[in-house]
């Protein structure tokens, strides 16, 4: 038994037999009318009394009742369950007659959506704290990620409400639009809560995780900015990425292996004259980019990824050194530029995309239900995946302001004529 449970445990008892004996000295000398009896009772009751006040108000205040009813409920259920799984599991000090859990402090935001959890580290706990899965023990929430504090006093985990829903629902183009008008033009939004920089961007997912959706929410916003962004496509199985990009901008469209590769070098040009055209500018502001100076940002959106570099590897040397120049080029000088490359694929292995070029990319998104070395190819080892079940357009990403490691995204639902909102966008060509 815990040292505080049984602390309450001896006050209630103590409480409980001063009550008993209260009644029980009224009862066996009710004849008598001694008023030292009747003082005896008086003071047991009222020891009695303030015995169970006392114990109910150590109870509600370290369950911090002064932040509402709702919120000392939710507080006291997920601590006690928490203890309860951790003397389960092990996770205790046995001192003497009672044992000790390591210290939890948990705090709730203000909505009651999430909060953050901080457990008590030690050399006994550190490597179990750092592994361990404590979603089953949190009830309705989930951990989302967990890190040390500076200090490695305490280990936090980043929890939310698991039963809440953060996918966007646009019954129209009309209410997109809308939508998007209020998001910054250098920013794209991923669902309710996540708003990243415009950046080089790789998604991956399975055939039926809702990828192409989630591309189509993207491209969207890109095409619907006060400024629509300049897009390239390259689709080399020729589906639907194909279909929108020869509706939207044909000249700027390829899907067999020279068109895309052509495509590539007339990226990689423009991005070069945006080099010097902006050289001198970049020269009089310290980290400033394309943005700094309202320049419009270019999209290669690269569709079916994985099938571009089977058909390259069949190509001569000098050719797969060109694109792979290209490709680094872009990735790595990119981002000042405004130049990004937006890349979607089922698996991102190490023989489809080089290990290189994936590390660069900073927002990453795996959509689906995984295989864990999914997780590891895209994210790298050592990284927590939220594990939920995740439907249709839901999954994880990583992106280096909000995300360090990876937090659940849920792409918004699209309940409208896709093709023909392409259509009625008129972007910059």
């Amino acid at each position: 038994m815990c040292r505080r449970d049984a602390t309450r445990l001896v006050i209630l008892l103590f409480s409980m037999v001063l009550f008993v004996l209260c009644y029980s000295t009224k009862s066996i000398y009710k004849e008598y009318s001694y008023s030292v009896i009747n003082d005896i009772s008086i003071v047991s009751l009222r020891i009695g009394v303030i015995g169970l006040l006392f114990l109910t108000m150590e109870v509600l205040f370290s369950n911090k009742i002064y932040k509402g009813v709702r919120y000392c409920f939710w507080h006291m259920y997920v601590k006690h369950s928490l203890e309860r799984q951790m003397i389960d599991a092990g996770m205790y000090i046995q001192r003497g007659e009672y044992i000790e859990v390591p210290r939890i402090r948990i705090e709730f935001d203000k909505n009651m959506r999430g909060g953050t959890l901080k457990v008590e580290n030690s050399i006994k706990f550190d490597k179990k704290l750092d592994d361990v899965v404590l979603t089953s023990a949190l009830k309705k929430f989930v951990v989302e990620r967990h890190y040390l504090t500076d200090d490695g006093n305490y280990y936090v985990y980043e929890f939310l409400d698991g039963s809440i829903s953060f996918k966007l629902d646009f019954k129209s183009i009309e209410d997109f639009r809308e939508y998007n008008s209020q998001i910054p033009l250098y920013k794209i939004f991923l669902d309710k809560r996540s708003v990243v920089n415009l950046q080089h961007t790789l998604i991956v997912g399975v055939t039926g995780s809702g990828k192409t959706y989630c591309l189509y929410n993207i491209l969207l916003q890109f095409v619907n900015k006060r400024k629509p962004y300049v897009i390239y496509f390259a689709d080399p199985k020729g589906s639907s990425l194909a279909v929108l990009g020869n509706k939207i901008a044909p000249d700027k469209t390829a899907v067999d292996m020279a068109d895309i590769i052509d495509k590539l070098e007339e990226f990689v040009l423009a991005m070069q004259n945006r080099k010097k055209e902006i050289a001198e500018l970049l020269r009089g502001k310290l980290d400033a980019d394309y943005s700094t100076f309202r320049k419009t940002p270019y999209i290669f959106c690269f569709d079916e990824y994985a099938s571009f570099v089977s058909v390259l590897a069949n190509e001569d040397k000098k050719t797969r050194d060109k694109v792979n120049a290209l490709m680094s080029e872009v990735i790595l000088q990119g981002r000042q530029l405004g130049f990004f490359m937006l890349i979607i694929m089922q698996k991102s292995d190490a023989n489809l995309i080089s290990t290189s070029l994936r590390d660069n990319i900073p927002l990453k998104l795996v959509l689906g239900n995984s295989e864990q070395q999914t997780y590891v190819t895209a994210f790298g080892t050592g990284i927590d995946v939220p594990n939920r079940h995740y439907k249709v357009g839901e999954g994880v990403f990583t992106e280096p302001v909000i995300a360090p490691t990876p937090k659940i995204v849920q792409c918004p639902s699209l309940k409208f004529d896709i093709l023909k909102s392409f259509k009625m966008a008129t972007p910059v060509m």
